[in-house]
């Protein structure tokens, strides 16, 4: 009787045990669900606003990426910095948004697009804004979590080129004069005849200078030392420094103008200003697929700009070609730059685009461009 009493016993724990655990399971589940799903959804959270800071920090760089592409217009560039930086959420391209606008509080008025947006050109106080969207999704219903959108969003500001509002360059304060180191000439040493002999010469404001002459010119016997003292003054030598010029935002560029019975694609240029341009590079953009006669290819081979010619050979239709010798763009003079392909230009398609630009201290941040 009483071994069966023991065994009813245990089975009584046994049983009181599973209820226990039914009871106590559903919490214990849903709080390390809700554990693990609240981080996951922070995780996320905190790569969208890496992906973005990383994106525009890149975006507001002046200067080439390893692509040789400007940064703030290389699209696929930027949207490929935040994928790296978030790179187990698999972006997509419409998750990334690229915009530029004029400062905080103004709005939009460009969207980078594309793989390279020749379209915008940055002026001062530009900014780019690139704004990251992901969506979460809980792996598990246990939990209260639904489906959200996170959406973060940086701005910067592209620095590198600043405007001057003045051409007026200032003096150099006058070079500052070492104390002078004397040299004194005993008067009751005789000088024999193949030492040089000091002979003074007056030189205004420099004090005296001294002509040594040579040991086959000089006279036997001892020479007469001068009585006062001499005084050397080190000669100062100031490196220039460039000047910066305005107005650079007055040149203007006609309309791109294509014959269509030629093999040309030119440009005219007007520098109203009283100083040449000097021209860093050029970025042109022509119809290569289908520009010819029978919607055949139509490759670049020569530039004309300024009297200076230089051949290319592309068909790309998306280059940029930095000249090899000096090219400046003449002053108070309207010039033209043109194009010369391999066939007739007969089929644009509206993506032509000239841009030229300008390595003259203060002119950089002011291309030449159309559109």
């Amino acid at each position: 009787m009483k071994r069966s009493s023991r065994k009813q016993n245990l089975f009584g724990y046994r049983a009181q045990a599973m209820v226990e655990f039914a009871i106590a399971a559903p919490i214990l589940f849903a709080l390390l669900f809700g554990v693990f799903e609240f981080g996951r959804m922070i995780f996320v959270y905190s790569a969208v606003t890496n992906a973005s800071r990383e994106a525009v920090r890149f975006a507001s760089a002046v200067g080439y990426d390893d692509d040789g592409e400007i940064k703030y217009k290389h699209c696929a560039g930027i949207r490929e910095a935040a994928r790296r930086s978030a790179y187990f959420m698999n972006l997509q391209d419409a998750d990334i948004t690229i915009t530029y606008d004029h400062g905080p509080g103004t709005a939009s008025f460009h969207t980078c697009t594309g793989t390279v947006d020749p379209a915008y050109f940055i002026s001062s106080e530009d900014r780019v804004l690139v704004t990251v969207t992901a969506e979460y999704r809980p792996y598990t219903r246990l939990v209260p979590f639904g489906s959200r959108t996170l959406v973060s969003s940086s701005a910067r500001t592209i620095l590198g080129y600043v405007k001057l509002a003045s051409t007026a360059s200032a003096t150099p304060p006058p070079p500052t004069v070492p104390p002078t180191s004397m040299t004194t000439l005993s008067s009751d040493t005789p000088v024999p005849s193949d030492t040089p002999t000091a002979t003074p010469s007056n030189t205004p404001d420099t004090g005296p200078v001294y002509t040594l002459v040579p040991p086959d010119t000089a006279t036997s016997g001892p020479s007469q030392t001068p009585t006062d003292t001499p005084t050397l003054t080190p000669t100062s030598t100031l490196t220039p420094t460039p000047t910066m010029v305005t107005d650079c935002d007055n040149v203007t560029a006609g309309t791109i103008s294509i014959p269509g019975n030629t093999t040309e694609m030119s440009m005219t240029i007007t520098n109203p200003n009283p100083y040449p341009l000097v021209v860093q590079d050029i970025h042109v953009v022509w119809n290569a697929t289908t520009g010819a006669p029978g919607d055949e290819p139509l490759k670049l081979q020569s530039i004309t700009l300024a009297d200076v010619f230089w051949t290319v050979n592309d068909s790309s239709g998306n280059i940029t070609i930095t000249p090899v010798v000096t090219v400046t763009i003449p002053e108070n003079a309207t010039s033209s730059i043109n194009f010369t392909f391999d066939k007739a230009y007969q089929n644009p398609n509206g993506s032509e685009s000239i841009v030229i630009n300008l390595s003259t201290p203060g002119c950089e941040g002011f291309p030449i461009h159309r559109p």
